[in-house]
């Protein structure tokens, strides 16, 4: 059993060096203590008191005692799990997992510990499916083997195994008389209703330990298929409506944990129905939160009564940064505030009452007075990341000058490696996104051009490999293998510098855009040029020299 035991906890945490084992004194916990003592980890233990019962200090000196003949350190900690569940509204069962747990993670922060480990056993995993069942949980998966920073090597041990092995070193342990409580549901259902399954369906535990493994798997995938429909915290119901309505199901749940709203089944039913219908909807989550099915998106909406205080503007610092600061002699009266009745703002075409630009905009009803405006009386200048008068707007700087002019940097660092000097960033919405330079040589990759590293960080960061609505800023025209991540990578534009006489996909040599491909990408060329060819001229004349 030691054997199996440390072979499955190496595969479930195989950089693990110093463990925090979670011991309670009962015989799962010392039996998880003794298997893993004189192995190679490091030990250290931790128990936590919940104040329970009047012996429960008792357990504490059981476990002190352990620790001092293993020569292990020891670490405890009391809190009044029943006052605290009854002051909180929680149910005495989750009070005492999550005190427990904090504890534990405390701890093992303070000690550097790798990995917390817990005894749980295939007993426990077969209660907690059944809880699962009764509570009418969305998925059956029992108790995850590795959840974060907490190890659980036993789920497939029974406790019969452990108490036949606890015989076999005459080790005590500690019976918790409160396990045999049959007002409470786990124990009613460990000591009167699986003994009574199990007369009928002997294997029923290892049956449900496989469901709650089969179920892991299913909810793994669905989770992944419903996550792809987000973007930027919303939901297309077009794409949403044309998938199976488990993974539309999913896809919800992932939406309101994301916006940390709660998921609750009626509350996932209301907003299914709701897709189906023309017109706007609302489901209330919270006193805070609501979720929109409106202009063919799901949001989650925060909804707010307060207006916004009614501030003077009178220094630049104050001003946005898109905001011309003359703007402070033309309009001496300049204020931040909340909406009004009659708002207007001048646009490009025209004045609009700046209720109908809400409307154009479809900015949800609930975040319209939360939207902070720039005004003059009744006129408004600026809308906060919604619209600008063009008569006030900063002259903007050449914004793909100046993402090249980082991209040279990079480049010019690349070539201090003795990199061949390219240099590549990702940017979307004027933010940068990822950067690199050419690592060829650094990493002996041929394909660790600065390009194909930069897409790679961009869709690590965003979470997804299509880079949607993003630029990639280049100091040398791509070369053929550059080109085909870009089509992979679905990117709308790109912006080079220098040609590439010798490989250039764009031109150069060949231009691999008239194939015909499925998508094409708009392309910027020649930006900076001179600047970047003469960074390449310089590097192969002193590489020459």
């Amino acid at each position: 059993m030691r054997e199996t035991v440390l072979e499955t906890l190496s595969k479930l945490a195989p950089d693990a060096k110093k463990l925090l084992i979670a011991v309670s004194g009962g015989p799962d916990s010392v039996a998880l203590l003794r298997l893993l003592n004189g192995s190679e980890y490091i030990l250290e233990l931790a128990h936590f008191d919940h104040a329970l019962r009047e012996t429960s200090a008792q357990d504490a000196d059981f476990v002190l005692g352990l620790a001092k003949g293993l020569e292990l350190p020891f670490y405890t900690e009391r809190a009044d799990v029943a006052a605290i569940a009854k002051a909180k509204g929680w149910n005495l069962e989750d009070a005492a997992r999550r005190l427990r747990y904090s504890f534990l993670t405390r701890t093992a922060k303070r000690v550097g510990a790798d990995f917390i480990v817990t005894g749980h056993t295939l007993d426990d995993q077969t209660e907690t499916v059944l809880m699962q069942l009764l509570r009418g949980a969305a998925y059956l998966t029992g108790m995850g083997a590795v959840k974060g920073q907490v190890v659980r090597p036993l789920l497939e041990v029974s406790k019969r195994e452990l108490l036949e092995y606890l015989k076999t070193l005459n080790q005590t342990f500690l019976e918790d008389a409160t396990n045999r409580d049959a007002s409470r549901t786990r124990s009613w259902l460990r000591h009167e209703f699986l003994p009574q399954l199990e007369t009928r369906y002997p294997d029923v535990k290892i049956s449900l330990a496989r469901l709650a493994h089969l179920q892991g798997e299913q909810k793994s995938a669905l989770q992944k298929q419903g996550r792809a429909f987000i973007k930027e915290g919303r939901i297309k119901v077009a794409a949403l409506k044309k998938t199976d309505v488990a993974v539309q199901r999913q896809a919800l749940v992932e939406l309101l944990r994301d916006e940390g709203a709660p998921v609750t089944f009626d509350s996932l039913e209301r907003i299914l129905a709701a897709l189906e219908k023309p017109s706007p909807t609302r489901t209330s989550l919270t006193e805070s939160l609501t979720a929109r099915v409106a202009y063919g998106e799901v949001s989650i909406i925060k909804v707010s009564d307060e207006k916004l205080a009614e501030v003077a503007v009178k220094d630049v610092g104050a001003l946005p940064k898109e905001v011309e600061k003359s703007i402070l002699v033309d309009y001496p009266n300049l204020v931040y505030r909340s909406r009004k009745p009659g708002d207007t703002i001048t646009l490009a075409g025209g004045t609009k009452k700046l209720s109908d630009l809400f409307i154009d905009k479809k900015i949800p009803k609930e975040e319209r007075d939360s939207i902070r405006l720039l005004a003059s009386k009744k006129r408004i200048l600026w809308a906060e990341s919604v619209a600008l008068d063009p008569s006030v707007a900063k002259a903007e700087p050449n914004k793909d000058e100046t993402w090249m002019r980082r991209a040279l940097e990079l480049a010019n660092e690349a070539a201090a490696k003795g990199e061949l000097p390219v240099g590549a960033v990702v940017v979307r919405d004027n933010q940068l996104i990822a950067e690199a330079h050419n690592e060829t040589e650094t990493q002996r990759d041929p394909t660790a051009h600065a390009e194909v590293l930069a897409l790679r960080r961009a869709a690590e960061k965003l979470g997804d490999w299509r880079l949607e609505n993003c630029t990639l800023y280049v100091t040398l025209e791509p070369c053929p293998m550059c080109f085909g991540a870009l089509l992979q990578a679905h990117l709308p534009r790109l912006v080079y510098g220098a040609k590439n006489h010798r490989e250039g996909a764009l031109g150069s040599v060949s231009d691999l855009r008239d194939a015909g491909w499925k998508r094409v990408f708009e392309v910027q060329k020649g930006v900076l040029e001179p600047q970047c060819s003469k960074l390449l001229t310089t590097f192969f004349v002193l590489k020459r020299q």
